[in-house]
Order: structure tokens, then C-alpha cells, then sequence
């Protein structure tokens, strides 16, 4: 089986299903409500346990989150346009067409009061305890309320319909939107129906929002199509943001720190509150009408008149999942954590959604995600559930089925094959989540198997015999790479059977690479010695002297494998002189001598030459004369010759009183005469230089002294004795080459 190739594929199929993951999912409501028009009033508990609704059929209906069967219903007298509840579920207070608001208590549905306000009393607002109400109405007037009473504590009147209001978790700070005419946004504290601060915008405001501690105010008006931030100190924005149409909805984290908004130009946006950059945008398709932030910030519940409802994590763009419903999506509200929330849709329907499906398995990390079998692998995973804990885990192979419970573990002993890892995790509700999948190739790598290292000489074929094993498959390919240059001279498919010849001496390291048919591959080599035996000359003392020199030679052999069995030293002029690894001789002929040294092994091979030189050579030998007794300024006649049996003299100098100084020559000849004017007795002294460079001296006594007796003449021999001297001169240039 071709595991490559099955890899590749699984890889391929991999990207798709990830690149699938990234669009959003559909997923179902926990339950759906049906009244007899249109749910364009919807409210959840901050913990999500409660939910009301207020329909166009003139009906509140209290749910708890489990069921929806309503706890209670309760019959207005016109439609129901407004709802909240607060934060624990226990007060729930409407706002109706027939110019009421209503408190309920969560255990009943009796109102705990209403009040008659002079036009249809829609935006409604409740303190996360329930202590306060504010409410606001189409008579243009704003009421604050203690729960305990149906007389308001105070109220305002903006001159312009009252669209919209909210309230600060404890009940501190209101925050209304107002439109024609005045268009304005109002900041109140409870105590007093005097504004802290009013800001005119451009069109009608049709939604604010108040952040849980009341700093922060964010605020959308249609006309000029802009949302405002406010801190609660100053009716001044602190950034605008125009968008491209009406603005219908908006909700602020409880921190303040994020900021949703629902715009009639089709898009959904997400603000951070220190800038008027959106931190990003969503197009529907259509217009979006309601946006629900979780108090902690992390989700955002989206309805467009698309008919469908979205839910996003605040940091991405990109839906965790959407749901189609069956008409225009109006209104939604988020529990405190993102945990649930209810949406309202014209096709008369309120939809439950829990937030927290089962959990998520996550492969963290498999490594190696590839290995020869044996090879420790390391799985790490973990689950992610946002409202539960996630208390078992499952790993399973393809292959070996069941390989762990535990989300992080090593093991050693995977099945050779390519295994589909499955991850799953279940939380303690007892959901399993979808598998993670991931993948593990155990694969065995071939053996590449060749012979012994070897060695052998120049120009002789060498045999190669190569081979393969694959545990979990074929080998398909044999090559050898000769020389270990990385580069494969020879190749087949068949065998790893072959010859080559190597021409020059070398260590060589010979590689055998197989391939099996997963396309892992193997080297092995072996080494090949190709030399011939060394021959040293170790030494040759002294390399040059005069004849008859004692001259000692010394050589040995090496090599790797085999024995040195015979040695051979020749001379340029004497031809053999030795067949000892060690010798003297002083028979060595005159001249210089190119000294050849070789060696053989027992396999009959001789080793390449190595050369050296000895030179031996005859001094010249030098003839002054005989003493001679003159007298003052009487010419003495000089007739220096000399010999040299290895070549010829080519300088003459006499130094005539023995001095040092050779006062005559250099010449070609011995013959001069010279004058000695003082008495005494003289040292002449001849030196000769042969064409070697060698020199050799003689002397003579010349005395020159007044005869003693008066008519006594000294010996004197004015005749010239010619000495003929012939001399036949072998005559060679020094030279000494090191071996080659």
C-alpha cells in the first residue's frame, strides 16, 4: 500500500473540512414560543433562567429557561411593544399600547401595579434588583418608580416622543432617547427629574444603552444615522460613528468597554470604547434591528430582517453559528455570560438558544506526526466547554481502535499503518463533542544491507552486491553512489548487484541507498581502499661525500591490509644496488645518483617509486712546486698545476707571501712569476677550484736572502721545468631532487 499517497489525500480532505469549520454553523433553539402575532418583546434574567415576552396579540408570558410552557401568562390591552426583567428574574415590567406599565412579580401574574400614562408606553427599564423602573411614553414624558409604588418617584417631560430608555444596575443613572421634535439624549440620577446633561443630535434617537455602572452611555439616532459615546460626565460624545442608515439598535457590555449597534445599512458593528474605528463589521443582507451584548463581553446576539438570528464572539467577525427563523427578527437579549438568549421574530415566534452546546475537543498537539515503528508518540488535547467542565476524554486509531483516556499521554506501541486519530471529550453534563481528527503514519523504514569494507588496487573491477528488507512493504529502487559525492552513478530497479572500476588511489566510501514503495528511502555503504603499497625513504646518510664514503640507506614499506615482502633500490648510474629494506655501501661510483627506493605486498603488487639523490664526488688535488732560495728582486718562476678526478680546474690564485690574500689570479693556469724585494722566507701558497666548486691548496718556501760569501751566488735554476700534465676529468653538477 502507498502510504504517500494516502496521506496526500487525507491532508487534501483535512484543509476542506477546516475550511468548512470556518463558515457558520446552523444549530436549533432550545424551544419556540408561538403567540398570535408579532414577538417584538423579548427579555432575559442575567443569569439566564428566566425569560419574558411581550407580543403584538397583547400578551406577557413568563418562561423559565427549561420549558416553554409559560410559568404565567398575563392579557394587556393592546399590543405589548416593551419588557425587561431583572437581573435575578424576580420583577418583569411591560410596557403596552394601552398607555400602561405593568410590574409583575416572577411568581405571579397579578400585577403588582400598573400605571396610565397619556400614550402608548413602550421603552421600559428595570435596576438589576428590581428596585427601580424607568419607563418612558409616546406623551413625552419620562417616569422613574420606585417598585413599591405606582406613583412615580418623578418624572420629565422631553417635549418629543420617548423611544427609548435604560438604567444602570443599581438604579442610579437613566439614560432616554428622545425624537421629534427635539431629538435629544438625556442623562438622569434617580434623585432628580432635572438632567444632568442633554445632548441635540440630528435625528431621533431611537435606542441608548448605560453600561452596569452608569459610566458610560451609547446612543443611536436614525436621520443623522450616528452612534454617540457618553461618559456620564459630559453630554459632550466622546467619538461619533456615522453609519449608512437608520440606527435601531445598540447594547453596551457591562463595562462599558464594548459597544454593538444595529443599522438599517444591513450591518451589524462591534466598537471597543476608546475609539470610533469599529473593531469590525457584519453584513447581513439585510437590516439588522437587534443587537444583545453579554454583560461580560465576550458574546453578541444579532436579529435581521434576513430572518435569521447570529451569534458572534466579540472577537471575530465571523458567526459561531446562525439560525433561520421564519420572518423579520426584531428584538434579542443575552444572559450575563453568553450563555442563553431569546430572540423575537414577526413570524410571531420567541426562540431560546443556548449558547453552550456540547463541548469542543482540541487536538493540541501530536508529535511526531510521522514515525518508524517503536517511535513514542505524544498526543495532547483538552476540551473547551464555556459553561461546564469537561470530564472525559477518548483517543481512537483507526486502526487500534481505543488508545486512551487520558487528554495527554505517549505511547510507544501504535500498529505500523496510517491511523485517523478521533479525539473527543464529554462534559459533566454528559455531551460528547464532535471528533477532532488528526493523523499518525508508523511506517517502517527499509534496511539497505551491503558487503564488507574492501580494498584493492587501480584499474581492477570491484564486485558490489547490494540488498534490501521493508517490514511493511517492497524495496523498488537500488542505487550506488560510488565515490560518496552524494552523486548515484548507477541505478536499478531490480537488484543492487554490480561492478565498477576505480582508476586512481583513494579512500572511497561507496553508498547503497534503497527506496521502498512508500518512498522512504535507507543508506548504507562501504568503504573501498584503492592503493597500491608505499614505499619510504626514511633516510639516506650522508646524502653526498668524496669517494669511497660509507653511505647508509634505510626504507621501509606500508601497507593497510597487506604485507611488505620485498624491497628494490636502484642508482641512475649504478642500476641495482639493493634489495634490503636497510643497507650501507661505500662502492657508490662517482657522480650524482637518482636514487630509486620501491616496495612490494604479498599480493604481488609494487608500490610506486620514491626517489632521492646522493652525490659523491673527489676533492681536486693541487701541485705548488718545489721550495725554491733567491735573492732580492730576483723573478721566481711559478708553475701551479692541479688534478681533479671528477671533473676539471677552472681557477688558479696564489697568494705569494702566505698571508691570505691571493694576490694573483684568478686564472686559468698556475704559471707567473713574481719578485720578492725583502729578505726572508715566504709561504706561497696555490689554490684551485674545480668546476664543482671545491677547492684544494698546496704551498711552497721561497727564501730569499744576500749570498753569505762575497762571489757566492745562491742556487738559482733559471730554467723553466714544463710539467705536462694531462688529466682526464669526469665532471658532474651536483644535484639532489626529493622524491616524486
Amino acid at each position: 500500500m502507498n502510504y504517500t499517497m494516502i496521506l496526500v489525500g487525507l491532508t487534501a480532505l483535512a484543509a476542506v473540512l477546516l475550511l468548512a469549520g470556518d463558515a457558520a454553523a446552523d444549530t436549533e433553539p432550545e424551544w419556540s414560543y408561538t403567540t398570535g402575532d408579532n414577538m417584538r418583546a423579548v427579555s432575559i434574567s442575567a443569569n439566564g433562567e428566566y425569560i419574558a415576552v411581550g407580543s403584538w396579540d397583547d400578551t406577557i408570558n413568563l418562561f423559565d429557561k427549561d420549558s416553554n410552557t409559560p410559568i404565567w401568562s398575563y392579557t394587556t390591552g393592546d399590543n405589548v411593544r416593551g419588557i425587561t426583567i431583572s437581573a435575578d428574574g424576580e420583577y418583569i415590567v411591560a410596557g403596552s399600547k394601552d398607555k400602561k406599565i405593568y410590574l409583575f412579580g416572577k411568581d405571579s401574574n397579578t400585577p403588582l401595579w400598573s400605571y396610565t400614562t397619556g400614550d402608548g408606553a413602550y421603552p421600559v427599564a428595570i435596576s438589576a434588583d428590581g428596585e427601580y423602573i424607568a419607563a418612558g411614553s409616546y406623551d413625552g414624558n419620562i417616569y422613574f418608580f420606585n417598585k413599591d409604588s405606582s406613583t412615580p418617584l418623578w418624572s420629565y417631560d422631553t417635549g418629543g416622543t420617548v423611544y427609548m430608555t435604560d438604567i444602570s444596575a443599581d438604579g442610579e443613572y437613566i439614560a432616554v432617547g428622545s425624537g421629534n421634535p427635539n431629538h435629544k439624549v438625556y442623562l438622569f440620577d434617580k434623585d432628580s427629574n432635572t438632567p444632568l446633561w442633554t445632548c441635540n443630535t440630528g435625528g431621533a434617537v431611537r435606542w441608548v444603552a448605560i453600561s452596569e455602572d452608569g459610566e458610560y452611555i451609547a446612543a443611536g439616532s436614525n436621520d443623522d444615522y450616528k452612534v454617540r459615546l457618553f461618559e456620564k460626565s459630559s453630554g459632550t460624545p466622546l467619538w461619533s460613528y456615522t453609519t449608512g442608515s437608520y440606527i435601531y439598535s445598540v447594547s453596551i457590555s457591562a463595562d462599558g468597554e464594548y459597544i454593538a449597534v444595529g443599522s438599517d445599512d444591513d450591518k451589524a458593528y462591534l466598537f471597543d470604547k476608546d475609539s470610533n474605528t469599529p473593531l469590525w463589521s457584519y453584513d447581513t443582507g439585510d437590516n439588522v434591528k437587534a443587537v444583545a451584548i453579554s454583560a461580560d463581553g465576550k458574546y453578541l446576539a444579532v436579529g435581521s430582517n434576513n430572518n435569521r438570528v447570529y451569534l458572534f464572539e466579540t472577537g471575530s467577525s465571523t458567526p459561531l453559528w446562525d439560525y433561520t427563523t421564519e420572518d423579520n427578527v426584531w428584538r434579542t437579549d443575552i444572559s450575563a455570560d453568553g450563555g442563553y438568549f431569546i430572540a423575537g421574530s414577526d413570524d410571531n415566534k420567541a426562540y431560546l438558544f443556548s449558547t453552550n452546546g456540547p463541548p469542543t475537543a482540541i487536538i493540541g498537539s501530536i508529535t511526531p506526526s510521522s514515525g518508524k515503528e517503536g517511535t513514542t508518540i505524544t498526543f495532547q488535547g483538552h476540551g473547551e466547554d464555556r459553561f461546564d467542565e469537561i470530564v472525559a476524554y477518548n483517543w481512537s486509531s483507526s486502526i487500534d481502535e481505543l488508545i486512551s483516556t487520558d487528554a495527554n499521554f505517549n505511547t510507544s506501541s501504535l500498529s505500523l499503518g496510517h491511523h485517523i486519530i478521533s479525539f473527543k471529550v464529554q462534559d459533566e453534563n454528559g455531551d460528547w463533542s464532535d471528533s477532532a481528527t488528526d493523523s499518525v503514519w508508523i511506517y517502517a523504514y527499509p534496511i539497505a544491507i551491503t558487503g564488507d569494507d574492501i580494498s584493492t588496487i587501480p584499474n581492477t573491477p570491484v564486485q558490489f552486491v547490494g540488498a534490501g528488507t521493508d517490514e511493511d512493504g517492497a524495496i523498488v529502487k537500488y542505487e550506488w553512489d560510488f565515490d560518496g559525492d552524494g552523486i548515484f552513478e548507477w541505478s536499478s530497479e531490480d537488484s543492487g548487484f554490480t561492478t565498477f572500476t576505480y582508476n586512481i588511489e583513494g579512500d572511497y566510501t561507496a553508498i547503497l541507498r534503497v527506496t521502498d514503495d512508500d518512498g522512504f528511502t535507507s543508506n548504507t555503504s562501504r568503504e573501498v581502499i584503492v592503493e597500491l603499497p608505499t614505499a619510504i625513504i626514511d633516510s639516506i646518510s650522508p646524502s653526498s661525500g668524496i669517494k669511497s664514503t660509507t653511505v647508509m640507506f634505510q626504507g621501509h614499506g606500508e601497507d593497510r591490509f597487506d604485507e611488505i615482502v620485498a624491497y628494490n633500490w636502484s642508482s641512475s648510474i649504478d642500476e641495482l644496488i639493493s634489495t634490503e629494506a636497510n643497507f650501507s655501501t661505500s662502492s657508490l661510483s662517482l657522480g650524482h645518483h637518482i636514487i630509486t627506493f620501491k616496495v612490494q605486498d604479498d599480493n604481488g603488487d609494487w608500490s610506486d617509486t620514491v626517489t632521492d639523490s646522493v652525490w659523491i664526488f673527489a676533492h681536486p688535488v693541487a701541485i705548488a712546486g718545489d721550495d725554491v732560495s733567491t735573492i732580492p728582486g730576483a723573478p721566481v718562476q711559478f708553475s701551479g698545476v692541479g688534478t681533479d678526478e671528477d671533473g676539471s680546474i677552472i681557477k688558479y690564485e696564489w697568494d705569494f707571501d702566505g698571508d691570505g690574500i691571493f694576490e694573483w689570479g684568478p686564472e686559468d693556469n698556475g704559471f707567473t712569476t713574481f719578485i720578492y724585494n725583502t729578505e726572508g722566507e715566504y709561504t706561497a701558497i696555490l689554490r684551485i677550484t674545480d668546476e664543482d666548486g671545491f677547492t684544494s691548496n698546496d704551498s711552497r718556501v721561497i727564501t730569499v736572502k744576500m749570498p753569505d760569501t762575497e762571489g757566492e751566488l745562491p742556487g738559482f735554476n733559471l730554467a723553466f721545468g714544463i710539467v705536462a700534465f694531462v688529466g682526464v676529468v669526469a665532471s658532474f653538477r651536483y644535484r639532489r631532487r626529493g622524491p616524486s
